[in-house]
């Protein structure tokens, strides 16, 4: 399996004899929109007769996969012997490695927010959310699910290696959430890719649908992709934010790298959120990573420092969107937290109470895809950490998803799911 630049799987079965064989496949899996309209990509397109790229299988990923005698491995993708430039995992790889140039390895732990729907031949997209009369936050036994499938996902999980910590009902009804436990961020963002293919398939097996959408419904509160980061010394098993001895006991580093998030933060949406629903999520009221601003174990904040410290220590960045490709925002947020380094950034002082009636800044993420996008390419510096090539791509398929929604003459409302977005997104996220 391989992703592409909408956060979608690609892929193809193999008999185990040829797992160490590459494979050619065409680049324009990486160029297309979710409709698979290739886009002119210079470099990656027509212009060079549609050439291929190899998948390149890191049979070290091999893991039990969901589907009858089949396991899943990860494929870093080439292009013309090197690292294909637009490749997700491997703008992520670029990250990580420019970490490893300051002696630090990223750690991350995802959380996976979803919806499950259930059928509705009279709804747009065809399902409409879960009915659950006796649902409650955190809730567990007909209290969390009604379909059976919470225990379907929690086992394919174990099966499929995914190092699960836990899985619960959420906020609304039809709302669960995965965990997956901290580790290595190439392995952390492998398995939250996996995670979305496996919990969607075995929903559609029972008829229902599970969606990643930030925003399904707007009578639901929106569901994220958090991603919790820390860094731990190449040459050391302390993690480098804690300090005890430091004000609220994280480092200095931990301030540089919140600095940075905040510093880039309208550009970070654009990677965080790379659809027109993702901004309905994005917005005041709903607890999401609106603000421009950090927190003390305070979910009102986008960039949220949990309360325990030690090997713990940690910042939560709440802002992307469940949607969001789980490479490119990690890279994203990686890339924005070294600049913060880098650059000798500050994060200032800490959100205190409600960051919506009385928020410590005035600064936050941009209200639409098209204002995100053009906050991204003002960000040069972060675009530049991204490379030149993966942000022309990315930026070519969001503008066209754009055009798309601006064609079929959509009023822009966040008190209202279109029937486009359902239509668009549900199939695939």
């Amino acid at each position: 399996m391989w992703c592409d630049l909408n956060g979608l799987s690609h892929g193809r079965y193999v008999p185990e004899r040829r797992l160490d064989h590459h494979g050619h496949h065409a680049v324009t899996t990486l160029t297309m929109n979710i409709n698979r309209d290739i886009l002119p990509i210079t470099g990656y397109a027509a212009d060079v007769g549609f050439p291929d790229l190899s998948t390149v299988p890191l049979v070290d990923t091999r893991r039990p996969g969901w589907e009858v005698d089949t396991d899943v491995v990860m494929a870093d993708l080439e292009f013309g012997g090197d690292p294909l430039p637009i490749g997700p995992r491997n703008a992520l790889k670029r990250s990580v490695q420019a970490w490893h140039a300051l002696g630090y390895e990223p750690q991350l732990g995802y959380e996976m927010e979803f919806y499950v729907m259930q059928p509705d031949a009279d709804a747009p997209g065809g399902f409409s959310p879960l009915n659950i009369p006796s649902h409650r936050v955190y809730g567990v036994g007909t209290g969390g699910d009604n379909t059976g499938l919470l225990f379907d996902m929690f086992d394919a999980a174990e099966t499929s290696e995914l190092d699960l910590e836990g899985m619960m009902g959420e906020f609304h009804p039809g709302q669960m959430e995965l965990n997956m436990r901290y580790g290595p961020a190439l392995d952390a963002a492998d398995r939250a890719f996996i995670c979305k293919d496996m919990t969607r398939e075995l929903a559609s097996r029972k008829g229902y649908c599970i969606t990643y959408m930030g925003r399904p419904s707007a009578m639901l509160v929106g569901s994220g992709l958090h991603i919790n980061f820390s860094l731990l010394p190449l040459k050391g098993k302390a993690n480098a934010f804690d300090d005890p001895k430091a004000e609220y006991g994280f480092s200095s580093l931990t301030r540089q790298c919140l600095g940075g998030l905040i510093h880039h933060h309208e550009a970070l949406a654009a990677m965080s959120a790379p659809t027109i629903n993702s901004y309905k999520r994005l917005v005041p009221g709903i607890i999401a990573g609106y603000w421009a601003n950090w927190g003390l174990d305070n979910r009102m904040s986008t960039y949220r420092i949990p309360c325990e410290r030690g090997a713990a220590t940690r910042i939560e960045n709440r802002m992307p969107c469940g949607s969001a490709n789980p490479y490119l925002a990690a890279a994203a947020m990686l890339n924005a937290a070294l600049l913060g380094v880098v650059d000798g950034m500050d994060c200032g002082t800490p959100q205190i109470g409600d960051g919506d009636a009385d928020p410590n800044t005035d600064r936050h993420t941009p209200h639409t895809l098209a204002d995100a996008l053009d906050a991204f390419e003002a960000d040069t510096v972060l675009c530049e950490a991204m490379g030149a090539d993966l942000t022309r791509a990315y930026v070519a398929i969001r503008r066209d998803e754009v055009a798309r929604w601006d064609a079929a003459g959509n009023e822009w409302s966040t008190d209202e799911i279109t029937p486009w977005e359902l239509n668009e997104y549900l199939p695939f996220y």
